[in-house]
């Protein structure tokens, strides 16, 4: 009995579910996206594991966003598994980086946590850059107005940085 409960645990932590959690070097928008993760673990309660992504995109920065998101993250889940990519400086390198992660971490199902906003470029880049990977949305509701307009001007040059992070 004991061995088949090992193995069950085992496939459980092994099969756990992998949240990628993309940064945001605005505060606010960090802060919507921490809150809907936090709702989301809340009623969820089953194995997690979270890949925090996001490096600093201005050289003034103290800290990343992936190291915020880990600082406030652990103050409610102490004991959550969580793997930090502190290099990505764009989304799609937030979403090459990962892809290679999880190479070696498979897993049955990835949920991504961002904003609402966010998810048309964010899913036309999943769509890019993985294949075969049943993709769940986590999505904050954000309050930026401007965030819609300025999501506009990013998908134009989409295709370049998917490229460009293709090819580091």
């Amino acid at each position: 009995m004991l061995i088949l409960l090992s193995i069950y645990l085992l496939i459980k932590i092994i099969n756990a579910d992998i949240i990628l959690v993309l940064g945001s070097s605005n505060r606010e928008i960090q802060n919507e996206r921490l809150s809907a993760l936090f709702n989301y673990l809340e009623i969820n309660n089953h194995s997690i594991k979270l890949y925090l992504s996001g490096g600093k995109k201005n050289p003034t920065s103290y800290i990343s966003e992936a190291d915020f998101m880990y600082k406030e993250i652990i103050k409610v889940y102490p004991n959550i598994e969580i793997y930090i990519d502190r290099t990505a400086t764009n989304n799609a390198e937030n979403f090459v980086n990962f892809s290679k992660w999880l190479y070696n971490n498979p897993t049955d199902k990835v949920i991504i946590n961002t904003s609402d906003f966010h998810k048309n470029r964010a899913q036309h880049m999943v769509n890019s850059i993985f294949k075969n990977i049943d993709t769940q949305w986590n999505l904050s509701h954000s309050k930026c107005k401007w965030c819609w307009d300025a999501e506009l001007v990013h998908l134009k040059n989409i295709n370049n940085d998917i490229n460009n992070a293709l090819h580091i």
